[in-house]
């Protein structure tokens, strides 16, 4: 008795402070939320999947190192498709030309043929000719010239003497010819880039800003666009245009998630409000209840932008399931508030009496599912770290923004005459029926299902449910459809990599030819499909190492070139070898002698050339597919080409996310399960109501997991947030409950029902809607996440209504249910 008066006097002194101090109260909650809100505003999305993970991980390390030294890039393909060759043709030049006033500073170049290639393979065929080819050459000439002389004996079997291994002299040379022609052609008529059917040409822009950087690449994509636009009226219904390439997909992606989290956002905000008005009937006491969480919600977005300094792929749908289970606090509270006013004409002691009554519970709420989202701070994973940091905190900053503001404005109110509404309880005789009046059945039940619901639940995680597919994590509408499209047209026609590839960076010009070469030999014997790379390039292609040798054949083959060399060869072979005859002299290809338009790729930030290179994924190889990825890293790895190698690309980020997930995941999941424990018998000691909520909790979590096996959902990495943002709230209900059922005793539980279960199903309701709002985001892994937390708090206010009262009450004999429902 003495408690519960002590616990009263500090419900009516807290009441009255706020009574008394509710003008300073609101306007300090007013400038608070005006400070944040710019501060949250400027909260930036960073889509790149390297932001999710720590800063230490291997591929992350390599990925930053590279973009300090490499010229990183962005790449947009505008492409251009007709059966006119014509109008094609027509409406390439008028990109090409819009987007050749570019600036410098944005753009690395814009590609439209192969002129400058072609130009410099044909002023240095003589020394871009393999080795080989000018080997066997020469050898052949001299052959053939010792065979001209009359003096000559052949010491070798046969008439012929000796002959050259591989193709004969004839076929080396029309090879040798072909190549010619074609770089003489290309270097004089620069050939388009076109695809080998005639239907599809590409344009390509490369920014100096990777694709991640969508702001700064922002000016560059407008012109892109508005050139495609200009070119697509002027061709006409029969040029089909697109415009695609690796900023276009993160554009979109951003654009995506940024739109998805507005409209979940604002979906959230007004369904809760439209709830919560048909519950409360007081448009004024729902409106300050919602000012109390815009405070909560702007405090958390804020602290996101000032601790954490962005949102990623993790984190950028927060908002409205801070919304969704923030609301929470505020529902009980001004759910006991009602009822109590309707006990007492003092709204002080109204007041008084609601916060305390809603203090303890609330209060084990917010600490048991911020430590369900603190429990993510145990992983390395960066995504689940951020995830948890700031969902923990925003959780607690609703729950002391309702505390300090909920009631200040209900003073306010009261002051105005405004404060009226109708309590809740109105709807809790029906929940007061859900009481189970046979217990023992009940309990048996719950047993039973809560055994075979974990049965289950172990069954479903030992059978590997994960995503094994990253295109599933991607957005589907219909501007991410038409690029994917667009990328796979330009795959078919020109191969893969021309949006990039994998990069090594190694520490001189010796090793990465020495690096090259042993990639190019661990593939040689392979099959095309098997192959880790389609091809590997470095500047030694453009300037190759062996020109000194190269320079002495050259020599010979002059030497061996006579009037009576030619005179015995074919008209064929004559004009080839004419052709290849080399001048006098031989200069060497130096680096300054490679443009910047193929070079750059091999050049660095500081200028240096050549320790650079670069290579494309052979074709066997899908780098969206887990089993794909993994055998692609492990098989570079396997390579073992030296801890001085750098390595950057998508594939071994990506490769880090799936191996930091599945460890990551359990770990947090385990910590969260504990850790609510342990916050549960702090708040309400080892007593029956701990118990009862504990089972109620890993009832709901074991369904979850059930249903998810049923129904067939693949685990990916941002699903596993839901495991343990599911054991937050499969305590958060019950804990409601049961808090209140320690205060008022055994025998309390219809009754707690009648009185409190409508609060509590309403806050099921707000958090159901923040999580159905996800379902119509364009992104794919959002909308799985979603859906996996929404039957997660579909199974967890499931055993808090029909659970928790049968358990808190059992081993009672049960009166009259009237006696049980408050009169209303």
């Amino acid at each position: 008795m003495h408690r519960a008066f002590a616990d009263r006097r500090l419900g009516i002194r807290w009441a009255r402070w706020t009574t008394r101090r509710r003008a300073p109260i609101l306007w300090s909650a007013l400038l608070a939320a005006l400070v944040a809100a710019p501060i949250a505003a400027r909260l930036p999305l960073r889509g790149d999947m390297s932001y999710l993970l720590p800063p230490q991980t291997l591929s992350v390390r390599d990925l930053h190192t590279l973009e300090a030294r490499a010229q990183v890039f962005g790449t947009i393909i505008v492409a251009i498709e007709s059966e006119d060759a014509a109008r094609r043709s027509a409406a390439a030049r008028l990109v090409r030309d819009r987007l050749a006033a570019l600036p410098a500073g944005a753009v690395i170049g814009v590609s439209a043929d192969s002129a400058a290639k072609d130009r410099f393979a044909w002023e240095h065929r003589h020394l871009l000719a393999p080795t080989s080819d000018l080997t066997a050459i020469r050898d052949e000439l001299a052959q053939r010239k010792a065979r001209l002389n009359p003096l000559f004996v052949s010491l070798d079997d046969g008439a012929g003497g000796a002959v050259p291994d591989g193709p004969a002299l004839g076929d080396r040379l029309r090879d040798l010819q072909g190549q010619l022609d074609a770089a003489k052609t290309g270097a004089a008529h620069p050939a388009p880039l076109v695809s080998t059917d005639g239907r599809l040409q590409i344009v390509i822009v490369r920014t100096r800003f990777p694709a991640g950087e969508v702001s700064r690449n922002a000016p560059v994509l407008a012109a892109v666009v508005g050139a495609a636009a200009a070119a697509r009226r002027a061709g006409g219904a029969g040029v089909r245009i697109g415009v695609t390439g690796d900023i276009i997909t993160t554009a979109a992606e951003q654009r995506a998630l940024l739109g998805g989290m507005l409209r979940s956002t604002v979906f959230t905000v007004v369904i809760v409000a439209i709830g919560m008005l048909l519950f409360f009937a007081s448009s004024a006491a729902v409106g300050a209840l919602l000012g109390a969480l815009a405070l909560g919600a702007l405090a958390t977005f804020a602290f996101a932008r000032l601790g954490v300094g962005h949102l990623n792929l993790a984190t950028a749908f927060l908002a409205p399931i801070v919304v969704g289970n923030g609301i929470n606090f505020g529902i009980i509270l001004l759910a006991r508030y009602f009822e109590e006013r309707r006990r007492t004409d003092d709204p002080v002691v109204a007041l008084g009496a609601a916060v305390q009554g809603s203090l303890g519970g609330t209060l084990a709420a917010a600490l048991t599912a911020s430590v369900s989202y603190a429990s993510l701070l145990a992983t390395d994973f960066r995504g689940f770290r951020h995830f948890g940091l700031i969902g923990g905190v925003g959780i607690l900053f609703c729950w002391v923004a309702t505390f300090l503001v909920l009631p200040a404005a209900l003073a306010a109110l009261e002051a105005r005459g405004m404060a009226g509404g109708r309590s809740p309880a109105r709807l809790g005789s029906g929940l007061a029926r859900l009481a189970p009046r046979r217990r023992p059945a009940i309990v048996l039940t719950v047993l039973v299902a809560v055994v075979g619901s974990g049965v289950g639940a172990c069954q479903y995680m030992a059978s590997g449910p994960f995503e094994t597919d990253f295109k599933n994590l991607r957005s589907t509408g219909p501007e991410m459809k038409e690029t994917r499209r667009w990328n796979e047209s330009i795959d078919r026609a020109f191969g893969r990599g021309i949006s990039g590839g994998t990069v090594l960076a190694l520490p001189t010009r010796e090793r990465a030819r020495e690096v090259a070469e042993r990639i190019r030999a661990a593939d040689r014997a392979k099959p095309v499909g098997d192959r880790l790379f389609a091809r590997v390039a470095t500047l030694d292609d453009l300037v190759p190492a062996d020109q000194d040798d190269k320079r002495v054949l050259l020599a010979d083959i002059r030497r061996l070139l006579t009037k009576q060399t030619l005179a015995s060869m074919t008209d064929t072979e004559r004009a080839a070898a004419r052709d290849l005859m080399p001048p006098a002299a031989v200069a060497p290809i130096t680096d300054a002698d490679v443009p910047f338009e193929i070079a750059w790729p091999f050049t660095e930030r500081d200028g240096a050339r050549g320790r650079l290179v670069i290579a494309s994924v052979g074709p066997g190889f899908d780098l969206w597919r887990t089993e794909d990825l993994d055998r692609f890293v492990a098989t570079f790895r396997g390579l073992n080409l030296g801890a001085d190698v750098v390595v950057g690309g998508n594939a071994f980020v990506q490769h880090d996310i799936v191996q930091s997930v599945n460890r990551d995941g359990p770990r947090a999941s385990l910590v969260a399960a504990v850790g609510a424990a342990i916050v549960v018998v702090l708040i309400l000691g080892a007593t029956r109501q701990a118990a009862v909520t504990l089972l109620c909790g890993a009832s709901g979590v074991f369904l979850l997991l059930s249903a998810a096996s049923l129904l067939g959902i693949r685990i990916n990495f941002l699903d596993f947030v839901a495991l343990p943002i599911t054991i937050g709230i499969g305590i958060d209900y019950s804990v409601n409950i049961a808090a209140r059922h320690r205060s008022e005793g055994r025998g309390s539980a219809a009754r707690i029902l009648a009185a409190a279960g409508p609060a509590v199903a309403l806050c099921s309701f707000t958090t159901v809607v923040g999580y159905a709002s996800l379902l119509f985001s364009a992104n794919q892994g959002i909308r799985s996440f979603g859906l996996a937390a929404l039957i997660g708090e579909v199974t967890c206010i499931g055993a808090a209504i029909a659970l928790a009262p049968a358990l808190l009450d059992f081993g009672l004999r049960r009166r009259p249910s009237l006696l049980e429902v408050p009169e209303i």
